[in-house]
């Protein structure tokens, strides 16, 4: 019997189809140079039950966005296209999913010798 794992595959898709809002992407918080903006794939927290079948999974999503100070009006419509794309995301190879925002919210990040925008984007997403 084939294991299915639907958080790998919705951080597997999400890492597929954020890249093509022309933004780098990451599944971790880079530690070397970077260009901004970026995305980071985040936080995961898990919880459903196993049917004979399949899992059923409820997922919180956290996705990041990084951008520089002064690129207020473009971290607002990327965090936009980030809500949309997730939204869109209906189906991995194993699951159908109903993705809904919990919560966007924006912050001013000056823990870099930049000042930066911080997005920390809040999903629900459900398997069926």
């Amino acid at each position: 019997m084939e294991i299915l794992n639907p958080q790998a595959e919705l951080t597997n898709a999400l890492l597929h189809v954020l890249p093509l809002l022309g933004v780098d992407t990451y599944f971790y918080l880079p530690q070397e140079a970077v260009e901004y903006p970026f995305i980071v794939v985040g936080e995961q927290l898990a919880t459903g039950t196993y049917t004979k079948e399949r899992p059923i999974v409820s997922l919180k999503q956290v996705i990041h966005v990084y951008a520089l100070a002064d690129e207020l009006p473009y971290i607002q419509r990327l965090v936009k296209l980030i809500e949309a794309t997730v939204f869109n995301l209906q189906k991995t190879e194993n699951f159908n999913w109903v993705n809904t925002l919990d919560e966007d919210v924006l912050l001013m990040d000056d823990s870099t010798k930049d000042q930066l925008w911080h997005a920390a984007i809040t999903f629900s997403c459900n398997s069926n």
